[in-house]
């Protein structure tokens, strides 16, 4: 199941840095963690940005027998619920 995130983009341009928000879809089923991430909030504090009252959460992702990370918008716990509420297909009960 593909669930839309948002996901931290930062270009560095060597004097100035551009900070937004990339829409992404990611199978639910390739997510290997989910956890918290301050470190986002400091640098965008630091930087001035918008988004430094903003939460963010490190996802880590099974690409190919390869994890790759990326930092979203939302707690762990709000993530965590977004993807368990979107698999509403059949489930294996005490499987």
């Amino acid at each position: 199941m593909l669930v839309e995130i948002r996901t931290l983009n930062i270009k560095n341009q060597g004097y100035k840095r551009n900070i937004s928000l990339d829409k992404m879809y990611v199978n639910t089923n390739s997510v290997v963690s989910i956890t918290d991430y301050d470190g986002a909030s400091d640098f965008l504090l630091r930087e001035q940005s918008e988004y430094s009252r903003e939460k963010f959460s490190l996802l880590k992702l099974s690409e190919g027998g390869e994890i790759s990370n990326l930092i979203a918008l939302g707690s762990a716990e709000q993530l965590f619920r977004e993807f368990n509420s979107t698999s509403a297909g059949k489930v294996i009960l005490n499987g």
